[in-house]
């Protein structure tokens, strides 16, 4: 997984609008979003995943060592969606992409969001995303064209989801970087204190800049004024969000999780401890490449990370320990090769807690069953 796949902050669409904002006509700048009745412009969606879910199997590692087979298993008549945006990771050269089905781009739905096709019916639109040139002016200080395009086709191709496929279904919705703005922007919108709020299961916010709280303690009231931070695996309408940094990370101006000047706190909940403190990670990584060829293209790590979201002068992040086992010798070196200054382990922002996110799922889904009971 090459390092600018992830890197991702979209800063012209972080500013969030009112709630009760109506869509956004088209212009010069935002032209009128795509046609998602048209199959092409679904990353996937079900009876045409095929691209989204193969390739996920994976051998699990414990902490001794020892090697379990954890093939992938697609649901077959999952009680729940997940809608899913995906981070920057376009490398087409203008500012903005176009819809096609880029090999960058099936790579990141398929990492990020592939295997969670065992727990909920899975849609992932394409957008026309800032790119990654577009991000790298934006940190050389040019000032690359802006539009409010990449959030207008995620708003497009939710209200086609809702009105077209939910059927009144619970959904969860997961984003990263980008796509984590975008949907944050979309929750303020669209859904905080709204009709279909009672259809929200939960939201997976990871790489955030900053979704906030009023206080410390708090789990309302700051970015969204009816929807909460999630305190139990079990809880469902309620959001994760989350930025990555290794426990020893120093940096002194971290890009996520930082308090805004207003006042308010950055929130951090984590997918394997929504009521705080440290836990055991269960991540999904791709293989190394000294693995066997004949592994599987993913390795489960089971126990062999922990971490705990820590609140200090900046703001509040997860923070990531290597536990002390045979085979976390070796994944220290790998997690400091994937941090940036600032930045932190961005990258991997999913991957760290992804096995975890399916646990809260599956416990979130039984609750949700058991509501609608």
């Amino acid at each position: 997984m090459l390092r600018p796949v992830f890197i991702a902050l979209l800063l012209c669409c972080a500013s969030g609008a009112q709630a009760q904002s109506p869509p956004a006509p088209a212009t010069a700048d935002t032209p009128a979003a795509p046609d998602y009745a048209r199959p092409e412009n679904w990353a996937c969606r079900p009876g045409a995943d095929a691209d989204c879910v193969q390739g996920l199997d994976a051998v699990a590692i414990g902490t001794d060592g020892k090697r379990t087979p954890a093939p992938f298993v697609a649901a077959t008549n999952p009680g729940i969606d997940c809608f899913y945006v995906y981070p920057t990771v376009s490398r087409e050269p203008t500012p903005y992409s176009d819809l096609a089905h880029s090999p960058e781009v099936l790579y990141a739905v398929r990492a990020q969001a592939g295997r969670l096709a065992a727990r909920c019916r899975l849609f992932a639109p394409m957008y026309r995303q800032a790119t990654l040139a577009h991000l790298h002016d934006l940190m050389a200080g040019k000032k690359p064209v802006e539009s409010d395009m990449p959030y207008r086709d995620v708003e497009a191709a939710w209200a086609w989801y809702l009105a077209h496929d939910n059927h009144g279904r619970g959904v969860v919705l997961v984003g990263h970087s980008q796509g984590t703005i975008l949907l944050q922007r979309l929750i303020a919108e669209h859904i905080d204190g709204q009709p279909v709020q009672a259809r929200l299961v939960s939201a997976f916010l990871a790489g955030d800049p900053a979704l906030t709280v009023p206080a410390a303690g708090a789990v309302v009231g700051g970015t969204f004024k009816h929807i909460p931070t999630c305190s139990t695996a079990a809880q469902t309408g309620c959001v994760y969000v989350w930025g990555s940094y290794l426990a020893s990370d120093a940096a002194p101006a971290r890009v996520f999780g930082h308090n805004p000047a207003d006042g308010s706190l950055a929130a951090c909940v984590s997918p394997a401890a929504p009521g705080g403190g440290k836990a055991l990670l269960t991540s999904y990584m791709p293989k190394p490449s000294f693995a066997p060829p004949s592994d599987p293209p993913y390795i489960e790590l089971v126990g062999q990370l922990s971490g705990e979201c820590s609140a200090d002068a900046q703001g509040n992040v997860l923070r990531v320990t290597v536990e002390p086992t045979p085979f976390g010798g070796m994944l220290g070196p790998v997690l400091a090769h994937l941090g940036d200054p600032g930045w932190g382990l961005h990258v991997a922002d999913i991957s760290l807690v992804q096995g975890n996110m399916l646990d809260v799922i599956d416990a979130e889904s039984a609750a949700w069953s058991g509501r609608r009971r």
